[in-house]
């Protein structure tokens, strides 16, 4: 990440912004250049460091798990990840992810202080081997001077977690550090969340103890859903075919006794028809006889 120490007010130094005095006095064009100048050498510099797996995968998933979480709950917050971000009077810098509440979360190219008119409510860097020094002190003391309410520090090799809470104190801001509730779990009051290490990522968990789930996981949530959802559709389709068969035999059975209680009639009227012949064969053989 980009080197935050303080530095004079000097347009020699491409990453240097200007203060809110040397910003006002400057025309539409000259804001418009100095930001496209600090943003190129912010992409200069990003694009000499190297990024590992693991700190990619770290800062994608926080970010897309924020993202979601906020969006679900239909908050008005920008959520972005190495965006290049400029205060006045100070270095630009790119955190690995930054929080803004109660503003619009469209496009933008950098998130300027002096255009916004509003400052990060939270940052979080993730730690490496080249940027730990920048990351524990440098950057510790340059967020507390411009104002950022929280400051979350996760180094994913080590598997440490560190939170920073900003309060004033003789006029100077400083940081402290925000209380564990146990090892790798830290509140943020700002994102309302509690953050805890696992594996190689961090988790958000809620005030009410649920995890936030990564994108992953709910595919495979849903996944385990629409199976079991599949399987309740196969025993209902099961059921309904066994109901039907067996309405089917019930169907048969009761044409079946239909059919025999007619052969039954039918045999016992033809009984009765030869009964009744062979008594009129009988009377004419009487006859016949008294002649």
């Amino acid at each position: 990440m980009s080197s935050t120490k303080p530095v004079d007010n000097n347009f020699d130094d491409p990453l240097y912004v200007p203060t809110k005095k040397q910003w006002k006095k400057m025309t539409e064009s000259e804001r418009s250049d100095t930001e496209e100048r600090i943003i190129c050498a912010l992409e200069q510099e990003s694009s000499l460091m190297g990024e590992t797996t693991i700190h990619f995968q770290a800062r994608t998933s926080a970010t897309e798990v924020l993202r979601r979480y906020y969006g679900n709950q239909g908050k008005k917050v920008f959520i972005a990840s190495d965006l290049h971000t400029l205060y006045p009077g100070e270095r630009a810098f790119y955190p690995d992810l930054l929080v803004v509440f109660d503003v619009e979360d469209h496009h933008r190219r950098s998130w300027n202080v002096l255009n916004e008119k509003k400052g990060l409510d939270f940052a979080l860097e993730i730690i490496s081997k080249s940027s730990r020094r920048n990351d524990q002190v440098e950057k510790l003391n340059l967020f507390a001077r411009i104002g950022i309410p929280e400051y979350f520090l996760f180094d994913p090799e080590n598997f440490t977690l560190m939170g920073y809470e900003l309060f004033t104190h003789k006029g100077l801001q400083k940081y402290h550090k925000l209380p564990e509730k146990k090892p790798n779990h830290v509140f943020s009051k700002i994102l309302g969340l509690e953050l805890m290490v696992e594996n190689y990522k961090l988790r958000f968990v809620s005030a009410e103890g649920l995890e936030v789930l990564f994108g992953d996981e709910l595919i495979s949530r849903l996944n385990e859903k629409l199976i079991d959802s599949n399987e309740v559709i196969a025993d209902s389709l099961r059921q309904i075919a066994e109901e039907r068969k067996k309405k089917e035999e019930e169907q048969k059975k009761v044409v079946e006794e239909q059919k025999k209680a007619e052969d039954e009639k039918k045999k016992a009227e033809n009984e009765k028809q030869r009964a009744d012949q062979l008594e009129e064969e009988l009377k004419a053989l009487r006859l016949l006889l008294k002649k």
